[in-house]
């Protein structure tokens, strides 16, 4: 993992804005709005630990950063919207500041912004947008599926497995999927597939146990009831054990990639285990 890069998150920053300011009028500014809420920058970081892994250019992996992480961010305004969340990292969510029609445009100005921050890569551009719209596709397969499922009981781990990883693998994926094509490692992009797939379910596990209460209000899909519907008699205990598996299966997928370009995911990876272990052992 490296250490040096704040610079170029400042960089992924200012590329962002730009994108999204220029000429787009009041979806611009409810767009600049909303990113300067900050957040981890998950996304960007993967792109850019892997893009110096691979040694790629600056201006691509800064590219590449500003393209994955405004597609989280459009995910992110839209998802506010469709849930009626009205809060979103400390501040208003974009719709209840500036109304639901806004809200849609300003996602669609994200995703927009997504397209133009990679179009930067120049002559590799037309394929690595080939391989962004799937994994878009991907997301909003998911996320219709997710929605489909609210409010039934579901009693099959494989279902929920496949939604958590069609709804937020794919915007993991797309990091170290965008630098490995641009360096010319195709042959290694499966293994960072199913390693930000497993991180994925993982993540969306370890989410679910923090939220048993909410979700089971607003009866959106859950790894507890999911469990519990199942006959498991200790779902929760259950599930911290699944997240477990799947962060450690990830961590693993992760390490082998590349010159070490999966090295952050399997450190983000790691790091869940480590916060999920101790738990178990006291559940």
């Amino acid at each position: 993992m490296h250490s040096d890069d704040e610079p170029s998150i400042a960089q992924v920053e200012l590329l962002m804005i730009d994108l999204v300011r220029e000429g787009s009028g009041e979806a611009g500014r409810a767009a600049a709005f909303h990113l300067a809420a900050g957040g981890s920058r998950v996304r960007a970081r993967l792109a850019l630990d892997a893009a110096r892994a691979l040694a790629l250019r600056d201006r691509d992996a800064i590219a590449i950063a500003a393209t994955c992480e405004l597609l989280h961010n459009a995910s992110l305004v839209h998802d506010d919207l469709q849930d009626r969340d009205v809060v979103r990292r400390g501040q208003d969510a974009v719709w209840r500041r500036y109304g639901a029609a806004a809200a849609i445009c300003v996602g669609d100005l994200l995703l927009s912004a997504a397209y133009a921050a990679l179009a930067r890569t120049g002559p590799a551009a037309a394929a690595l947008i080939v391989r962004m719209h799937q994994r878009v596709a991907a997301v909003i397969s998911g996320q219709c599926h997710d929605i489909a499922l609210q409010g039934r009981a579901i009693a099959s781990l494989e279902t929920y497995e496949q939604v958590a990883r069609a709804k937020s693998g794919p915007l993991l994926i797309l990091p170290t999927e965008l630098a490995l094509a641009l360096a010319g490692h195709e042959d290694a992009i499966p293994n960072a597939v199913e390693a930000g797939a497993l991180f994925a379910v993982g993540y969306q596990i370890a989410d679910d146990l923090e939220d048993v209460q909410r979700d089971a209000l607003t009866e959106e899909l859950n790894i507890v009831a999911v469990l519990a519907a199942a006959g498991e008699t200790q779902p929760q205990a259950r599930a911290r054990d699944l997240a477990v598996v799947r962060f450690g299966q990830a961590h693993a997928a992760a390490t082998v990639l590349p010159c070490g370009c999966g090295a952050l995911l399997a450190a983000h990876a790691l790091r869940q285990c480590l916060s999920l272990s101790p738990v178990l052992e006291t559940a």
